[in-house]
């Protein structure tokens, strides 16, 4: 005996899971949709809130094959950098008449994107911005209409202090792999601004640049001063600064303080090693060594006007051995870092 299944149910149906992203029946016994002239026969039932589509696997319809259709979703649709959150999924789900359509994506410019099943895995954004998908998809070698026939996924900066710290996470937000070894973020830590006017800083929040340095790029307070982090074996720090205006600003390793150990720039907090995820520009470590930062383009350490990045720090050479300031590697603890602030125009 066929259920009939009226658009009132169906009402009631959608309704019931509006608080989440897809909701699937599935019909013990075939039911039939009835809409207009055309009659169906259904096995399952897709609601997807996102996409405000539904999805069946209707057969039947007016005496005929329904089209094959290929429903499109994307979890989830907002990302915020810095944020340590999974890397967004596309999904494509295949109505009964595409049953075996597979799916190929060009993302746009910063994005790869890795297909397992029925999805794409896209790579963890590195700039904001609003950015658009749209899938091909082919059944036995025919174009198979998408449904929505694209989706968008917004990126945006962290918050915090004028440069954008956002979420800092000490388990989430790991380095790039140095020789093997991962580094996990430190959130806050000691701050010594040598030679003054801060004697020191106890506990400061080390997300932000511009709260250590008192400014924002590429205008600083302790511009000619040298900061000096104590950071936790196996751990690194990346301070977010925006440019919110053209400029540049220059760190020089300062041994009469602390090391100057491994430095890089990146669009995503710990991407310190060249081919990662978000790396801009970076130095290994040396005794005095140094970056130069600007939005000039056409150089190394070239930033972009209204892009959260980050400075990351850590007291390791490119073995990802500890370096322990004035004493025996991989003996310490914690270590220390500094370096001389220079800032230009």
């Amino acid at each position: 005996m066929l259920k009939k299944l009226s658009l009132t149910g169906l009402a009631l149906l959608l309704a019931s899971g509006a608080f989440a992203q897809t909701t699937t029946t599935n019909f013990s016994t075939p039911a039939t949709l009835t809409v207009g002239n055309c009659v169906a026969t259904v096995n399952t039932l897709i609601y997807n809130s996102a996409t405000n589509t539904v999805t069946t696997d209707a057969a039947g319809c007016g005496g005929g094959t329904p089209s094959p259709l290929v429903s499109l979703s994307i979890s989830p649709g907002t990302y915020t950098l810095g944020s340590g959150a999974a890397a967004p999924v596309i999904t494509w789900t295949p109505n009964g008449a595409a049953a075996g359509a597979t799916c190929a994506l060009t993302p746009p410019a910063g994005f790869t994107a890795t297909v397992s099943g029925s999805t794409f895995i896209l790579s963890t954004p590195t700039t904001a911005g609003t950015y658009t998908f749209a899938p091909t998809c082919t059944n036995a070698g025919a174009a198979v209409t998408v449904s929505p026939a694209s989706v968008s996924l917004t990126v945006s900066n962290g918050g915090g202090g004028g440069g954008g710290g956002g979420t800092c996470s000490a388990t989430a937000q790991p380095s790039s792999s140095i020789n093997g070894k991962i580094l996990q973020r430190q959130c806050s830590g000691d701050v010594f601004i040598q030679p003054g006017p801060i004697a020191g800083s106890q506990g400061m929040d080390q997300t932000d640049l511009g709260k250590v340095l008192n400014g924002s790029f590429p205008s600083y307070s302790y511009a000619g001063y040298s900061p000096t982090f104590s950071i936790q074996s196996g751990h690194y720090i990346a301070l977010a600064f925006t440019p919110v205006a053209s400029g540049s600003f220059q760190i020089t390793a300062n041994p009469s303080y602390g090391d100057g150990g491994t430095v890089a720039i990146s669009t995503v907090p710990g991407a310190m090693t060249q081919g990662s995820a978000g790396f801009v520009c970076g130095v290994g470590r040396s005794a005095a060594n140094g970056i130069f930062v600007t939005t000039a383009p056409g150089n190394y350490c070239s930033v972009a006007l209204g892009t959260t990045y980050y400075l990351n720090l850590a007291d390791v050479d490119a073995a990802g051995n500890l370096l322990c300031y004035n004493g025996r590697p991989n003996s310490c603890a914690s270590s220390t870092v500094s370096y001389t602030i220079y800032t230009g125009g």
